[in-house]
């Protein structure tokens, strides 16, 4: 490993070497085959050998690994849901120099954390930040509690992010399951196995993981599935829970962002506004309004004869 630089690693579009190809281990086993009989103290040995040495030598650095503040982690783990890291990076410390803490999050206005977060995409996920921010403040002390189910009770905090908090803050065993973490178990312990479930790779996690350092482990199994990404077709497409996600080009979701951007830029607007300033159909304007309204991000503050003269603007969350 020694003659190959990260940087040749973790390059875009980088082909595989010779060199770098040595790096690849050959998958264990195909645990489908073998009737319900786990692992042996060997392969897990073996295993955990292989991804530990991979991260001492080409593990990434990013500002969240360094902090044990669960408003950091929280943050990074929220940002990080189906966004890309150089996309994440900038706003995180772009949020992290603004609002340090969950009591500066908690006083912000929400419409100043929308505009941040522009860019990132699935705009709930700020709507949750703000949310927990409240609770944060009003119920922890400003922090986070350590209980599995009461961070489950949290805005979209579901199984993985709260195992990521608790792993990542208080480096506690917990069953981390994530995309670049499914790929390497499906790699090595499911050898072209098809409809390989969750419930599967929870079990074999919890055979896997190393008690003592949880939190250094399971930043080396995402940085391995990282490097697995760019090297072998996606193993990922074997799991019985695989789905493409879908454009982001004349979605919703493009619609709905730009919609809340509109109000983020000035201040209210009615149904005829967005009507004029959105390029798409009236009716998906509607399906897409009547939506965020539900979700709690839009609030009328004007009521008229006709729905689309009533004004609206950002509901300020409390």
């Amino acid at each position: 490993m020694n003659g190959i630089t990260r940087e040749l690693i973790y390059s875009p579009g980088t082909q595989a070497s010779p060199l770098l190809a040595a790096l690849l281990a050959d998958p264990l086993c195909n645990l489908h085959e073998r009737d319900g009989k786990g692992l042996q103290q060997g392969e897990i040995g073996l295993f955990q050998s292989v991804v530990m040495n991979f991260f001492q030598d080409y593990g990434r650095e990013f500002p969240w690994r360094s902090t044990s503040d669960p408003y950091r982690v929280l943050l990074s783990e929220l940002m990080l849901q189906q966004t890309q890291t150089e996309r994440v990076l900038p706003k995180y410390t772009d949020f992290i120099e603004r609002w340090p803490d969950f009591t500066a999050l908690d006083a912000a206005p929400f419409s100043e954390i929308l505009t941040l977060w522009k860019g990132l995409g699935y705009n709930r996920r700020a709507l949750a930040l703000k949310k927990i921010a409240r609770e944060a403040v009003t119920s922890y002390s400003g922090s986070l509690p350590r209980e599995l189910e009461k961070l489950l009770k949290l805005p979209m905090v579901g199984p993985a992010t709260a195992a990521a908090v608790r792993a990542f803050t208080w480096n506690l065993p917990s069953l981390y399951l994530e995309t670049n973490i499914r790929r390497v178990l499906i790699y090595f312990f499911f050898n072209s196995a098809e409809g390989v479930t969750d419930r599967e790779l929870y079990l074999l996690l919890n055979d896997l993981m190393p008690v003592k350092d949880p939190k250094s482990w399971y930043y080396a199994l995402m940085d391995y599935g990282v490097f697995l990404k760019k090297m072998i077709k996606n193993p990922n497409r074997r799991s019985a829970h695989y789905t493409r996600q879908p454009g982001f080009e004349n979605s919703n979701r493009q619609i709905r962002g730009q919609i809340l951007t509109v109000f983020t830029e000035r201040g209210k607007a009615a149904r005829k506004d967005l009507y004029r300033l959105l390029s798409f159909p009236e009716e998906r304007v509607d399906v897409c309004f009547d939506a965020l309204q539900e979700e709690g991000f839009i609030i009328t503050t004007e009521a008229a004869a006709a729905e689309s003269e009533a004004v609206y603007i950002l509901k300020e969350i409390q």
